[in-house]
């Protein structure tokens, strides 16, 4: 498992504790913090995640029109 995809799995895991003592707050950002870890775990693998997909279609359609 790579270091960021471990990050991304400590992080949820502080964020299912932390739901547990009703911490929406704290939880919210953890979990958007394990999304951008687990983005750049794909990355590091040679994957592109789906918005970065998305986002490169949109420029290509963007200059194509």
């Amino acid at each position: 498992m790579s270091r960021y995809l471990e990050e991304a799995a400590n992080l949820l895991r502080k964020s299912a504790a932390e739901n547990d003592r009703d911490s929406w707050p704290e939880h919210g950002k953890r979990v958007q913090i394990a999304r951008e870890f687990a983005m750049l775990a794909a990355i590091d693998k040679g994957l592109l995640p789906a918005d970065i997909v998305q986002d490169v279609l949109r420029a290509v359609a963007d200059r194509n029109a």
